[in-house]
């Protein structure tokens, strides 16, 4: 329905009608006009059909080279006897390698996901 209406207003745009008509008759804004206007401009073919307004890419999203690097710091701690392998230790060798590192909460994400989370069982 609402492409109908969209198309309805760019055709009476091009058959000359002014603007601030075809928006008043249409009950729609002045920038709901022109935003369409502009699609319509572009020359393609969807011109009038809703967009995603979801971001292309997550800001807080770490890249996978960094979440391999901290798997892999993960299972050779845990490999090693009596090592600590939780985000304390894993951040330690990220800095004994100058290289930067995420949150601890992103570490442990990252740990969860992998299923590299362990339970601590206390035996009573």
């Amino acid at each position: 329905m609402e492409e109908k209406i969209r198309k309805k207003a760019i055709q009476r745009y091009i058959s000359g009608e002014k603007p601030k008509t075809i928006y008043t008759d249409l009950k729609r804004s002045k920038k709901w006009f022109f935003k369409w206007l502009k699609r319509y401009q572009t020359g393609q073919d969807d011109w009038h059909k809703d967009q995603s307004r979801a971001p292309l890419k997550s800001s807080n999203e770490i890249g996978t080279e960094e979440k391999q690097r901290i798997i892999s710091i993960r299972n050779r701690l845990e490999s090693e006897p009596f090592a600590q392998f939780g985000v304390s230790a894993i951040k330690w060798e990220l800095r004994k390698l100058d290289l930067d590192f995420p949150s601890d909460r992103t570490i442990n994400r990252v740990l969860k996901r992998e299923g590299l989370v362990k339970k601590n069982f206390v035996c009573s």
